[in-house]
């Protein structure tokens, strides 16, 4: 099997994705490692992956919480988190909680949580639109939210690296605000003493 370079790039992505939370010098060793991988290389890692023992793809490693991720926002069915390679500032991709193959499977709970975090991204970032994308990545489709500010955007549009100090500033930002729910507590009405009157016997 041989691997295009669009495969070849996504392989590298996925693993360059893998070792952002190493300390530093042990990432940028990592990160060279990977960049020397050799088509072969990844070919042999691709089989073993599919073998019976392979690993999870990193999308249900994120939504299981074995790879830390930035998660601004959730419903029963999806995820929401930043993405660690934007292509513009803001860029969120929600992943559903049960994998989904193909675009008629992507609940429509994906779709409303896209749009709830859209007019938050449009509120809080000064963003003029979004672009709600699906993609098909690392076997499964996700939701991407590019949020739109100067020039126009789309998957194609490249892609940076961001920095940790970068993405917690960003997850403070957009993370979803649970409300506490107000108790009101009615003060009881103070009922006046009455008096009981009794009826006098004379014995």
């Amino acid at each position: 099997m041989t691997l295009t370079p669009e495969q070849i790039k996504q392989l590298k992505s996925q693993l360059v994705s893998q070792v952002q939370n190493l300390p530093e010098q042990q990432k940028q060793a990592a990160l060279k490692q990977i960049e020397s991988l050799s088509s072969r290389a990844l070919e042999e890692m691709l089989k073993q992956q599919k073998s019976p023992k392979s690993k999870k793809d990193i999308f249900r490693s994120v939504v299981d919480g074995e790879i830390p991720s930035k998660k601004i926002d959730e419903n029963k069915e999806n995820i929401a988190v930043l993405d660690i390679k934007p292509i513009s500032k803001g860029h969120v991709i929600i992943i559903p909680k049960k994998q989904v193959k193909s675009t008629k499977e992507i609940p429509n709970s994906s779709f409303s949580l896209a749009k709830k975090i859209s007019k938050r991204i449009i509120k809080k970032l000064k963003a003029k639109s979004t672009e709600i994308q699906t993609e098909f990545k690392f076997s499964e489709i996700i939701l991407n939210i590019i949020p739109v500010y100067d020039s126009p955007v789309s998957l194609d549009s490249p892609r940076e690296d961001a920095k940790d100090k970068d993405l917690s500033d960003m997850f403070n930002i957009l993370k979803a605000v649970k409300r506490q729910k107000t108790i009101k507590i009615r003060k009881p009405k103070s009922s006046q003493s009455s008096v009981i009157k009794i009826d006098r016997r004379i014995p």
